[in-house]
């Protein structure tokens, strides 16, 4: 607004380098400290945990992080997009976070900005177009603190950042909820999966003599009671092995948004998927390859680097057409074979070891595994009558799990359509809080 005063990013806050760790102290397992890494900030701004780096070494105490500490990407590293310069606030967790070089500590200086508010700015476009603008290199792209610190805004009075904040961090919070909520139910899904169809349990109970643990009569009556030796080792008597190629078909339908340049896609990529796990709704004219068609019941499987499993259950928008990246395999189950099933068979850590196996390519960031090779794969085929209870029982959970996704789809927008509303002054907080209070 035309009354709030033009500041530089720097008359608020000072950015201290983080510390060159010796790479002989850095661990992918733990234990150790988490060291921090440009591949923890997620594209658009926010904190990732899921790939972490652990470190055994010494630590100076002055670079060690605390819980809430504003961070940002000084060096873009990370290998699923460009993330220089968008920041992360530290989570409240049992471990230790280490500040890392290429990673920059904002300092307050004084109490003009409310960090909250801080760490939203700095997601801004306007601010990412300036960053950008000003990196150096090339292949790798770095920034330097008095690049960031040059970034000039228009300072709202300090209860109102501290109200933008709140109804941006509202919409966050949802999200992440639900993220934390669906990961419950994944994991619920995928120890059911687990206990019936890798160790058997059902199975192992009735040949000792005992009922199934929380199971009614008329499902234990589903399970054998004894185990059987076959080429892939003890399984349930009465159940077979079979090729993958017997239990799914891949579709390989093409298309090119690019020409549909004014049609919205939903855009399942590799990035969106290691991002949330949402798809991205992008125009025809932005996405820039040959896609696969996503049609409805289908599992995408991630044909690259299956060190890092990805197992997408794709909910079908009847208004936007799915679309994906040809870096997916895109599995239709065959009749008698329910998607339930399959995205829990693909998601297991028996399928992900023998999938890992067949993968071709030596460069470790290009490891693929052909589509051919994955319907040769030995799998167990349980009778129909089970995996059928079986998505009865899961689907519910998975299907949650869709809803609660869409739902975050829907904020994250609503988040990035106020962001910049609110910090031009364009739209009032209490406006902007009638909006939110109806999503979360």
């Amino acid at each position: 607004m035309a009354e709030w005063p033009d500041v530089a990013l720097g008359d608020l806050v000072d950015i201290k380098h983080g510390f060159a760790f010796q790479g002989e102290f850095f661990r992918d397992d733990p234990p150790g400290d988490v060291l921090l890494t440009p591949g923890n900030f997620a594209i658009g701004g926010g904190f990732k945990g899921d790939k972490l780096k652990y470190y055994v070494g010494l630590v100076p105490e002055e670079y060690v992080l605390s819980a809430g500490d504003l961070i940002v990407t000084m060096t873009d590293l990370s290998k699923e997009g460009d993330t220089l310069g968008y920041p992360a606030i530290v989570p409240s967790s049992s471990d230790r976070f280490l500040h890392n070089q290429r990673i920059g500590k904002v300092l307050g200086l004084g109490s003009r900005a409310d960090m909250r508010f801080l760490y939203y700015l700095l997601c801004t476009r306007e601010y990412r177009n300036e960053v950008l603008a000003s990196a150096t290199g090339t292949t790798v792209k770095h920034t330097a603190p008095s690049r960031i610190t040059a970034f000039r805004l228009a300072l709202p009075p300090l209860p109102t950042q501290q109200g933008i904040a709140e109804i941006l961090r509202a919409l966050d919070d949802k999200i992440e909820l639900n993220r934390r909520m669906n990961q419950t139910l994944e994991s619920m899904a995928r120890a059911i999966f687990r206990s019936w169809f890798v160790d058997f349990d059902p199975v192992v109970a009735k040949a000792e003599g005992r009922q199934p643990f929380g199971m009614s009569a008329d499902v234990a009556a589903l399970f054998p009671s004894a185990l059987i030796r076959s080429q892939a080792g003890q399984i349930p008597s009465g159940w077979s092995t079979v090729n993958v190629g017997s239990v799914t078909e891949i579709k390989r339908q093409g298309i090119n948004p690019g020409e549909f340049p004014n049609e919205s896609f939903d855009h399942y990529s590799i990035p969106a998927f290691d991002e949330s796990r949402m798809p991205k709704r992008e125009s025809g004219a932005s996405i820039k390859s040959n896609k696969f068609i996503v049609p409805p019941q289908t599992v995408l499987l991630s044909k690259l680097n299956p060190r890092f499993p990805r197992v997408w259950l794709p909910e079908i928008d009847s208004i936007h057409r799915p679309v994906c990246s040809t870096e997916f395999i895109v599995s239709e189950p065959k009749p008698g074979v329910s998607r339930e099933f399959m995205y829990c068979l693909f998601g297991s850590l028996a399928f992900a070891e023998s999938f890992s196996g067949l993968v071709t390519g030596t460069s470790g960031s290009h490891q693929r595994v052909k589509p051919e090779d994955l319907l040769h794969m030995k799998v167990i085929q349980p009778p129909q009558a089970l995996t059928a209870h079986f998505a009865q029982l899961v689907g519910p959970m998975l299907k949650r799990n869709s809803a609660l996704t869409e739902e975050s789809i829907t904020l994250s927008r609503m988040r990035d359509t106020l962001l910049p509303k609110l910090m031009s002054g364009e739209l009032r907080i209490r406006d902007a809080e009638k909006l939110v209070g109806t999503h979360v």
